[in-house]
């Protein structure tokens, strides 16, 4: 009855700012009731007391009992009992005294709800995308003390030592503020910390804002404010201190900001930052319920909320589809002004939905789960360990992967004609002829006569009996065709060996030779160091049905050993078994890690040392009577410390729904290769490419090339279009009385809006100097199309062409009057027709590329306009000619084709095709 009373919304009630009371009263002969409830935004509580006979009835003269409860965050209630002698004037005062109680302790508590700490999920609102938490040590100190990492850490006392170095240096630290950083140190490693990162909820609002809270940090927050306050103080800006509550936030905008504000408070034992666009009021309308927070947003509840079988210590949780529906919509500052999501859904990356990170205990060992939720892919069956490559019996580290060499060429091709529309009205023409013309510029089919000769297995791995520093890294790949991929190295080798026959040796930094060994062909590579040094690093060969690639000759021929059964293979012993029963059997890749050895051997080199180190200190560090932190008889047992190690092992698994990585660790694995570790890496890429390097070399200037025509036929095509807007070419330099032509703006500058470069366009100032005013800012933009991509792409100030147009011959040609002799189309005053160009458009340049005397693109004069004034022509003082200074130079002519003309081309040929109304005929070019 009385629950049905209650949900009565006719029950009385008060109002009072934020607070709510309502009330019920209930009698009857045996028991009196009364219950008083207060709703606040942030919770409910309700008093409840009532008065009852212990035996008896109130009108008897018997012992009563009187019970208060009140409930906040926990029940807390109080029991008294009288006995009665004129039960009327009793029960009346007890009544009155009891609703008078009942209404003190409620306002009182109802005070301290509205101005109670705020928890870390009500200062984050609901459209949070980023959160990341990390639950401190002090949390999971218990399951931390069964991991193998305690055991070997601090069990050995080699943490210990650790926090002995810490002392020792904190005591020698004058400036007092040593101790108080290891001290807040030790708060956010014990105690954690809460990391967010939220979208506004205006629509044009696109800057996000961060929350961070220290667990525990609010003794330092007092601390934290003085030190930013004397930090800003030297720059001139101000903190603002304010009240709001019983808060204390400490505030200021960052300079030159979009309106970025920073705040600092302490909130009830933690510390909280805040950045972002006017985020304490943000933050403020959250906590009091005016916006919601994280507790509404049911794409992170269900990740907080979801159980896991390890003891979790940290997450992170990142939200790809809520960035996509913010910025998906906004148009990137390019020709083609796409939208960000129609980029993302080029790469693939619209299917992404979200990544989740967990870390944590399990057991003995470090246990990290990854989800990148929506990305995942699987062709074919994954991999078991009976995929793996004949492995040496003790590799320090190895890693296997799935691959699908092949397919990937497929996608890509399929993904460059799906888009070549975004390269303009002739993009799809160009891609096509790009793709179709590769083979002929590699000298090979790459899927044909390479691609489709891979299998899906790639393996790298260092065997720990290959030496040291990394000697021992060799990379190999499972192949469907041995013989075809034998066949493609021989013929790529035949191809060098037949340029050197004919003098032609090639600049490579990885340069491939063919020796015989064991009856087959091994190809070795000699790595050019300082001057004309060499050194020989890296050998390949097909071994049975793996390509294998070694930095050392050594590696392929002990695989070849395993694969011949004469030298033992990696089989997984106990520690491993254990791992891997833990872990899926199948996967897309496989990674382990030796810890033990390779921390062993990092101890062994340490203890090498120490007794070095530990002199060195007393001689230099040392002052007075100080003693060492610890000595060399103090270091624990390098075995000590390794004993509990096991090798670490990662695995990932994809599928339709995304890609899933698992991690089970004793602690951080480093695979350990020496200090040129990072040298054999690159030597490995280098080494498993060498092989390819002519046919690169030559693609890759074949591309430049390539695109550098591509550029021409674009200024050809936008300078026909000029003339057929206007009814001429431009002028070599704009109309401007009042400026010498080198002041001017040039054609390339007139052309603009036919290169869709209309942005760059409309903010010239046309009456102006190419470097005054507004264009001095203007005239740095780099036009893609004015580049040559074998050219330099660096400049110093004001960006450059590498394309001239043509003049004439002549040192005065852009000064000439057309129909004057020596004229070409290009002159600093000249409107030049169709219809002057009397040699015929196909037999008149009219513009080339240049490689000396490069300027700005905005600027009139020689930056833009050359004429052919003393020979050598090409490669000559006139600065036409190539990139490279190499046999060709391409050139534009009037009707739109882009030619290659000999550096060797008779002189006089090129004056006839620089001048447009000669009446000579143009020989061979």
């Amino acid at each position: 009855m009385v629950d049905d009373a209650w949900n009565n919304d006719s029950t009385p009630s008060l109002h009072c700012g934020r607070t709510t009371f309502r009330w019920l009263l209930h009698s009857r002969d045996s028991e009196f009731l009364f219950i008083l409830r207060l709703e606040t935004r942030q919770a409910n509580l309700w008093t409840l007391s009532y008065i009852r006979p212990v035996s008896g009835n109130l009108r008897s003269q018997e012992l009563i009992e009187i019970k208060i409860t009140t409930r906040q965050s926990a029940n807390k209630s109080g029991v008294f009992r009288m006995r009665t002698k004129h039960n009327r004037w009793v029960f009346r005062t007890v009544s009155v005294g009891l609703i008078a109680v009942i209404f003190a302790v409620s306002w009182n508590v109802a005070s301290g709800l509205v101005w109670q700490d705020a928890t870390a999920e009500q200062m984050m609102p609901q459209s949070t995308f980023l959160y990341a938490e990390f639950e401190g040590v002090t949390e999971n100190a218990e399951a931390y003390k069964e991991t193998a990492e305690y055991a070997a850490f601090v069990d050995s006392g080699l943490a210990d030592l650790f926090q002995k170095v810490v002392d020792f240096a904190i005591a020698r630290d004058n400036t007092g503020k040593a101790e108080g950083i290891k001290a807040a140190l030790d708060d956010l490693i014990n105690h954690g910390f809460i990391l967010s990162a939220s979208l506004a909820e205006e629509q044009n609002q696109l800057i996000p804002s961060v929350r961070f809270i220290f667990n525990e940090g609010g003794a330092w927050t007092s601390d934290a404010v003085n030190l930013l306050q004397e930090m800003l103080a030297e720059k001139d800006i101000e903190v603002e201190i304010q009240k709001v509550g019983r808060r204390q936030i400490a505030s200021f905008i960052i300079p030159d900001s979009p309106g970025i504000e920073v705040g600092m408070w302490k909130e009830g034992e933690s510390m909280v930052v805040v950045v972002g666009p006017d985020v304490v009021n943000s933050t403020m309308a959250c906590i009091s319920g005016e916006v919601p927070n994280i507790s509404q947003n049911d794409r992170l509840q269900a990740v907080l909320k979801a159980e896991t079988d390890f003891e979790q210590t940290g997450l992170s949780w990142l939200d790809w589809q809520a960035l996509q529906t913010k910025y998906g919509g906004i148009r990137l500052p390019i020709p083609q002004q796409l939208t960000i999501a129609e980029v993302l859904e080029i790469a693939g990356l619209d299917k992404l939905d979200s990544v989740i990170n967990r870390g944590g205990y399990r057991g003995e060992s470090q246990w990290t789960e990854t989800s990148i939720v929506g990305l995942g892919q699987q062709d074919g069956p994954m991999l078991t360990l009976k995929d793996l490559p004949p492995l040496p019996s003790k590799p320090n580290w190895f890693n296997v992967f799935q691959c699908n060499p092949a397919a990937l060429h497929d996608q890509l091709v399929s993904l460059a004609k799906n888009n070549a529309g975004l390269m303009g009205p002739d993009g799809e023409e160009q891609v096509n002829q790009i793709i179709e013309s590769l083979p002929q510029m590699l000298g090979f089919d790459p899927k044909t006569d390479l691609l489709d000769h891979l299998g899906n297995v790639a393996c790298i791995y260092d065997d720990a009996n290959g030496g040291v520093f990394g000697t021992g890294i060799t990379f190999c790949l499972k192949l469907k065709s041995p013989e075809g991929m034998e066949s493609f190295i021989d013929s790529q080798m035949a191809r060098l060996e037949k340029a050197e026959e004919n003098g032609e040796y090639l600049e490579l930094p990885v340069y491939p030779y063919r020796i015989e060994q064991d009856g087959k062909d091994l190809i070795v590579f000699d790595i050019t160091g300082d001057g004309d040094q060499t050194f020989q690093y890296g050998a390949v060969r097909v071994v049975g049905d793996w390509l294998v690639v070694g930095l050392m000759p050594q590696s392929i021929k002990s695989f070849q050993l395993r694969v011949d059964g004469k030298l033992p293979v990696w089989e997984p012993d106990a520690e491993y078994q254990a791992a891997l029963a833990e872990l899926p059997s199948e996967f897309t890749s496989l990674t382990a890690v030796n810890t033990r050895d390779t921390y062993q051997l990092m101890l062994n080199w340490g203890m090498m040392f120490l007794p070095v180190l530990q002199q060195s200190v007393m001689d230099n560090v040392l002052e007075g009577d100080e003693e060492m932190p610890f000595y060399v008889e103090d270091f624990p047992p390098a075995e000590a410390i390794t004993a509990p190690m096991f090798p670490n092992l990662a695995v990932s698994v994809a599928d339709e729904n995304g890609i899933k990585f698992y991690s089970r660790s004793s602690t951080v694995g480093i695979p350990m290769m020496g200090g040129n570790s990072g040298m054999s890496s690159v030597s490995v890429a280098a080494v498993g490419v060498a092989l390819l390097l002519p046919a690169v070399q030559q693609a890759r200037s074949a591309a430049r090339g390539a695109q550098s025509k591509n550029n021409m036929k674009q200024i050809g095509l936008a300078m026909h279009n000029y003339a057929d807007t206007y009814g001429h070419f431009p002028s070599g330099t704009m109309e401007n009385a009042d400026l010498k032509p080198d002041e001017r703006l040039s054609w390339a500058a007139s052309i603009l809006p036919f290169i869709e470069e209309g942005f760059v366009y409309e903010q010239l100032q046309k009456d102006q100097a190419w470097n005054a005013g507004e264009n001095e800012v203007t005239a740095t933009f780099m036009i893609s199309t004015y580049m040559d991509p074998a050219q330099n792409q660096n400049f110093e100030e004001f960006a450059p062409i590498h394309y001239a147009g043509i003049a004439g011959t002549g040192k005065n040609a852009a000064t000439l009057k057309i129909g004057q002799p020596g004229c070409g189309i290009f002159g600093y005053d000249r409107e030049t027709r169709f219809r002057d160009i009397t040699d015929g458009t196909s037999n008149t340049m009219m513009v080339t590329q240049v490689n000396d005397d490069i300027g700005p693109w905005a600027q009139g004069g020689k930056s833009t306009i050359r004429s052919l004034t003393k020979q050598p022509y090409i490669n000559g003082p006139d600065g036409i000619g190539g990139p490279t200074q190499g046999d060709v130079v391409f050139v534009l002519m009037a009707d739109g084709a882009v030619r290659a003309v000999s550096a060797n081309v008779d002189p006089k040929t090129f004056e006839n095709l620089a001048e447009m109304a000669d009446g000579n005929v143009v020989g061979e070019f």
